[in-house]
């Protein structure tokens, strides 16, 4: 299996730097290639890392032929279309969550990599941590036994932020999409897919959704109670609840994290947090590998579940009246 990889990035903006700089952490992983549509952007960009080429283009960048996956790190609302030119020019495509604005645009994506035989994935980060892999194990292992509620939420105070991916409408803007798929793609790994959904949410000026609250039932009863907000700091933490027991991922939970196993007799085991870094390099691992493999989808975040994710923030969306230009 090779052993070296070779990267090209997508957008210049705070994951795209993130994503590169965790990748110093990484053996064999290196950023060769950076495209922007400002040539200074991705010189600026390009200077950090040895021997990275500056692109003040896309489709330059995607072309290199050194170039051996495709990091997507632009706006929500250009996931589908970037992902698609690489895909389209024999690329492999690690495309940041959310996957798109919409479950169709994701279809699309997906029917275009399976079209060409390539690999395409969400870079649901969260996903491929070590501590999500020790949560799957209890859940399998049934030491919870039957999960019968979620608690989730994610608030992050960005009021004085004023990157317009976050508020804009045509950037595909508001809680949900940034910072709610963290909840929403956590709850379909412990539940799945939910029988009914109920979403409420304020709004911004601008027509973004800047809080919203959701329950997800399902059919054995089970109940996950999801919330994120732009306006203010929340714990950021998820309480899995068993019939034996519950399991407290500390905040923020869809970061590196410790956790707190607690059994109904009374027994306690906590998981500490170790992790050097941001927390983005498994995903790129997961995504050589998976290329190595000449696998066109992981395991561990299978095409079917991110359809299913998005089609779950569409009938979200739906209930709370939030509607982008590219819909």
């Amino acid at each position: 299996m090779k052993n070296h990889f070779n990267w090209g990035i997508i957008g210049t903006g705070g994951i795209a730097n993130a994503f590169a700089n965790d990748l110093k952490l990484l053996t064999g992983h290196v950023v060769i290639a950076i495209g922007s549509r400002k040539k200074k952007s991705a010189e600026n960009f390009a200077i950090k890392f040895k021997d990275c080429r500056p692109y003040d283009n896309y489709l330059d960048c995607i072309k290199d032929p050194n170039v051996d996956g495709i990091y997507i790190a632009t706006p929500h609302n250009s996931h589908a279309k970037y992902s698609l030119l690489a895909l389209k020019n024999g690329k492999p495509v690690l495309c940041e969550k959310p996957f798109s604005i919409n479950s169709v645009e994701a279809k699309k994506m997906i029917k275009v990599a399976s079209e060409n035989n390539l690999l395409i994935m969400e870079a649901m980060w969260t996903r491929f941590l070590p501590h999500i892999s020790k949560v799957r194990k209890i859940i399998d292992d049934n030491i919870l036994g039957d999960i019968k509620s979620l608690y989730a939420d994610h608030g992050q105070n960005l009021s004085m932020n004023r990157n317009p991916r976050l508020w804009e409408p045509s950037l595909g803007g508001g809680a949900l999409l940034d910072l709610g798929i963290y909840v929403v793609s956590l709850s379909h790994l412990i539940l799945g897919v939910p029988k009914r959904i109920t979403s409420q949410a304020n709004f911004t000026d601008k027509g973004v959704d800047e809080q919203t609250s959701i329950i997800f039932n399902y059919k054995n009863n089970a109940q996950a109670v999801l919330k994120m907000t732009l306006k203010n700091n929340t714990p950021c933490k998820a309480i899995i609840s068993g019939e034996k027991g519950y399991l407290e991922i500390s905040g923020p939970f869809y970061a590196p994290a410790s956790m707190m196993l607690i059994l109904n007799d009374g027994t306690k085991t906590f998981f500490d947090n170790n992790y050097e870094g941001h927390g983005l390099r498994e995903q790129a691992y997961e995504f050589a590998k998976c290329k190595n493999l000449e696998l066109i989808e992981s395991p561990l975040m299978p095409h079917k579940e991110t359809l299913e994710i998005m089609e779950s923030m569409d009938l979200i969306r739906e209930q709370i009246g939030l509607k982008y230009p590219n819909d």
